[in-house]
């Protein structure tokens, strides 16, 4: 979707257990045609059969429902204190994933207050009175569980992966600490100085890192996804035990939350159980003010470049794009095969075969919420200029913007994506990620089911319009980084 960094090479999240590329090792998109199934009523009379057994339920009611061949099928249910919660139901092993997804990442942050979305995901882990930090994680291991976070721009999510009879554990767990965690000064000074540690490490000593979070702040100069997940080591220090508090108080609220739960599971079951420990809780408003974005840059590029203590030369270039519900991301993820994604891309042969310039070359199309983001990164041969191979860049793209792909490009580039995105969801875990992931940043789960479809449908024209209208040489951004101290 690797190892986990500051932001483009990963959400932030807990060091101690699990690593990953944002939601590009599991691509953020995804599967075959939706189709509304024919048993929507019966999932429609299931969620009023558990109400009128959990009465503290508040009502619950089927709110979408989709079918994935076989008898697997996602459904989203929301309790009446706004909680959601999404079904996946395979059989296929006896395991289950369950995902307590946030609608709060570091763009809600405000400035000067960077870094307390990732740092409360740490504090999260400090336990409550009933179930302290010990005893959370104990049940959970002696049970089997794999557990853990991360935090990105747009959402916060916290996952156990486990034996499906071991589900009620996890969902009592974690309704527990969504309304009762425990927090202590001693307990904020301790995690402050992990995850300050996490950003020495990650971004201030890290080349990659620094080049990354220059990018962004590049990208979106006055917008808060230009400020890194990590947060800034100033902030971090100015946060308050009240700053935390606050921020739990407000965003950690059944009506912010997705429960997302896959696996070998019956849907009533899992309904009943989140009745039982959800049902209850106090709804709370969450405003929903979204930061206005500036308009992408024009005019470039732009370009920034910084000293930094490697032996060859690296460049980032990033342009912004379009948001995860566009159609239009479809083709963009068209064009990160064709040019970049693989050894036969037409600027890796360039660059790395044919003309010696680089070592590697990577790209990647990142659809946020509220907009994309479509990076490059360039790793030249010691001695190499990185002017010359971003000139190599545009080349390429201006070309595709002319002629678009050839249709062996553009059937190898379906076939890679739709091969990809089938393995992405061989395990309950990321099936469940995939769910959480479109939810909150697409805005609805079932756009997970249109990826195939999706990138199918795209054209030699639709290529040529994205390449020709939203990567160009005067939208981008580029970041240096030269050898130098």
């Amino acid at each position: 979707m690797t190892a986990t960094s500051a932001r483009g090479a990963g959400p932030a999240c807990r060091v101690r257990a699990f690593a990953w590329r944002c939601l590009l090792a599991i691509p953020l998109v995804a599967c075959s045609s939706v189709a509304v199934v024919a048993d929507s009523a019966d999932l429609e009379a299931l969620a009023r059969d558990v109400a009128a057994e959990v009465p503290a339920a508040g009502g619950i009611r089927m709110d979408a429902v989709a079918h994935w061949g076989g008898d697997v099928t996602a459904a989203r249910y929301v309790l009446g204190n706004g909680l959601a919660l999404i079904v996946m139901r395979d059989p296929s092993a006896p395991v289950a994933s369950f995902q307590t997804w946030l609608g709060v990442g570091s763009r809600q942050e405000v400035k000067g207050r960077t870094g307390i979305a990732h740092l409360f995901e740490h504090l999260m882990f400090k336990g409550t009175r009933d179930n302290p930090h010990s005893v959370f994680d104990r049940l959970l291991e002696r049970a089997g569980a794999q557990t853990n976070a991360a935090t990105w721009l747009d959402w916060t999510f916290y996952y156990e992966n486990l034996p499906a009879s071991e589900l009620e554990l996890a969902m009592r767990l974690e309704s527990d600490r969504l309304v009762n965690l425990a927090l202590t000064q001693e307990q904020l000074d301790s995690e402050r100085e992990v995850v300050k540690n996490e950003r020495l490490y990650r971004v201030d000593n890290d080349p990659d890192g620094a080049i990354e979070e220059a990018l962004f702040e590049d990208l979106f100069p006055t917008h808060p996804y230009g400020r890194p997940t990590l947060g800034y080591l100033p902030d971090l220090d100015a946060l308050t035990l009240e700053d935390c508090l606050a921020f739990y108080r407000t965003w950690y609220s059944p009506g912010n939350v997705t429960l997302v739960v896959a696996g070998d599971v019956d849907p009533k079951d899992v309904l009943r159980l989140v009745a039982r420990y959800y049902g209850g809780l106090a709804p709370v408003d969450v405003s929903r003010t979204v930061p206005p974005l500036e308009a992408p840059p024009t005019g470039g590029p732009k370009v920034r470049t910084m000293m930094l203590p490697i032996a060859a030369e690296r460049v980032r270039m990033g342009w912004r794009t379009v948001p995860a519900a566009s159609e239009v991301a479809f083709a963009l993820d068209v064009i990160n095969e064709v040019l970049f994604a693989t050894e036969s891309s037409r600027v890796h042969d360039r660059l790395v075969e044919r003309e010696g310039l680089a070592s590697d070359v990577d790209g990647a199309s990142e659809p946020l919420a509220l907009d994309g983001v479509f990076v490059v990164d360039l790793f030249l041969n010691e001695g190499k200029s990185g002017a010359e191979a971003a000139e190599v860049v545009f080349d390429e793209l201006e070309r595709l913007a002319r002629n678009g792909p050839s249709k062996i490009e553009l059937d190898r580039a379906r076939n890679h994506l739709e091969a990809a995105f089938l393995r992405s969801l061989v395990t309950a875990g990321a099936r469940a990620t995939q769910l959480g992931a479109y939810e909150r940043t697409a805005g609805d789960f079932r756009r997970m089911f249109t990826f195939v479809d999706g990138v199918r449908n795209v054209g030699a024209s639709d290529v040529r319009r994205a390449a020709g209208r939203l990567l160009t040489r005067e939208r981008a951004v580029l970041v240096y980084g030269k050898p130098g101290s």
